[in-house]
């Protein structure tokens, strides 16, 4: 890790001069199937997709030296693009802290926007409770399995662990459970297997 965060440093660097909106973080799983999860997701963010095509050129046309400095430290078996939607998002780039990735499935009979709205309001309902959340849904797009038995990630992130599993109480303790299940009814569902959490650490904070 020691290894693979100087190469991040070198690229927060370039980034500065190259694609100054982009944003990063590195992902290590916390809780999980550790035979099953990577040990490390490499997690970026351009705002659009023009800013995102026009880092990639800038990356392809002057990042090979890094990009042989990150296959030194650290091997990638998969690369993709999912769209993300806001549902209870913060002020500014999230920083260091907690994500949780829960597989979601559309119902038969529902579509997206529909599941957008439930989870607004499932995601308002836990802060109502008093759990400090942030929310999207992650739409994969480019680069995805062709087995998957889900159609979207709904993404919880935290500042730190204290407040994940005091979120974690009230969703087993406190009511949050039955919120989900209300807001969610004949929408969607996120029973696909067992959501992973992992610990965030941000690389780089793309400008506003």
């Amino acid at each position: 890790m020691k290894d693979l965060m100087q190469v991040a440093q070198r690229f927060s660097k370039w980034a500065d001069k190259n694609d100054s909106s982009y944003s990063a973080w590195i992902l290590t799983p916390q809780f999980a199937q550790f035979r099953e999860a990577p040990q490390v997701i490499w997690l970026g963010s351009n705002p659009s997709g023009n800013a995102m095509g026009k880092g990639l050129d800038a990356w392809q046309a002057t990042g090979d030296d890094i990009q042989e400095a990150f296959n030194a430290v650290m091997q990638c078996g998969a690369h993709a693009v999912a769209s993300s939607v806001e549902v209870n998002a913060p002020d500014g780039t999230p920083g260091d802290g907690v994500v949780m990735f829960t597989q979601c499935s559309i119902a038969e009979g529902s579509d997206w926007s529909k599941a957008v709205a439930a989870h607004k309001k499932y995601s308002a309902a836990m802060r109502g409770l008093g759990a400090k959340n942030s929310n999207w849904m992650f739409f994969p797009m480019l680069g995805g399995t062709t087995d998957r038995g889900f159609d979207y990630w709904g993404v919880s992130t935290f500042n730190n662990w204290s407040d994940f599993f005091a979120a974690y109480e009230l969703y087993v303790n406190g009511g949050g459970w039955q919120k989900g299940m209300e807001a969610l009814k004949g929408v969607a569902t996120c029973e696909a297997g067992s959501p992973s959490v992992w610990d965030v650490k941000l690389v780089r904070k793309g400008a506003s």
